[in-house]
């Protein structure tokens, strides 16, 4: 009688390809031109906010046309432009016109994701950064990328995901008059948005602390074979 061969499954198993989970950046097809913007062409316009504010008032409203915002920018108040989805090249070129936008800096406004930067461009500063949150035990966080592009009197951010907005403390905060915000200039709002941004890493580090160890007391007390694969996912 032939003796069985007990198999003993393989501990130090890595994940497929599938199961991997890791940052693809966008890149450039070779083809395609310098600021090409890889839009679907039948999608939505994106929806967007003016925030016109001074000390004494501030003011909200839906924009359809982007031309509508000139008005304000040529004012001495504070304008701030909240975009929410990449939406179509036609929209993209009527943004870029009235606040005049490098083709190549809105291609990395929408051409995402790209990796975190910062770009000077005649009087506008523009900065490429990511928003994270918490999402669920089998997808730790949520990211996605948001711009911010600063001008002379005007801030405009462009969030990618319509449905997750962390900036709404800072909206809150000028509709309410709460803190210094109204009283200073664009470039403090800047700073406000940017800080609101890095404040909501926090939870996602400690979301990730926790799992980390209870990961730990699994590796000396219990290890099996799915361990290393969760090892070489936190690492990923």
């Amino acid at each position: 009688m032939a003796n069985s061969i007990n198999v003993q499954p393989n501990p130090y198993e890595l994940p497929s390809e599938e199961e991997e989970s890791y940052v693809d950046y966008y890149y450039d097809d070779p083809e395609d031109l310098p600021g090409t913007l890889d839009l679907e062409p039948d999608a939505p316009p994106p929806e967007i906010a003016l925030i016109d504010y001074t000390e004494n008032i501030a003011t909200r409203i839906k924009i359809v046309n982007p031309e509508v915002c000139i008005s304000y920018l040529q004012s001495e108040s504070v304008s701030w432009i909240n975009v929410l989805g990449l939406g179509n090249q036609t929209s993209w070129q009527q943004m870029a016109k009235v606040f005049q936008i490098h083709p190549l800096s809105v291609g990395d406004i929408v051409n995402v994701p790209q990796r975190p930067k910062v770009i000077h461009d005649k009087n506008q500063l523009i900065i490429i950064t990511w928003m994270v949150r918490i999402k669920s035990d089998s997808e730790p966080f949520d990211k996605e990328q948001v711009s911010i592009i600063l001008g002379e009197k005007h801030l405009i951010t462009v969030q990618e995901n319509p449905e997750y907005d962390c900036l709404k403390p800072v909206r809150e905060r000028i509709k309410n008059n709460q803190g210094i915000i109204r009283k200073q200039k664009v470039d403090y709002l800047a700073y406000s948005l940017v800080d609101t941004i890095i404040n909501g890493f926090f939870p996602v580090l400690e979301e990730y602390g926790e799992r980390i160890e209870i990961l730990e007391d699994e590796v000396v007390f219990k290890p099996d074979r799915h361990t290393m694969q969760k090892i070489y996912k936190f690492r990923r």
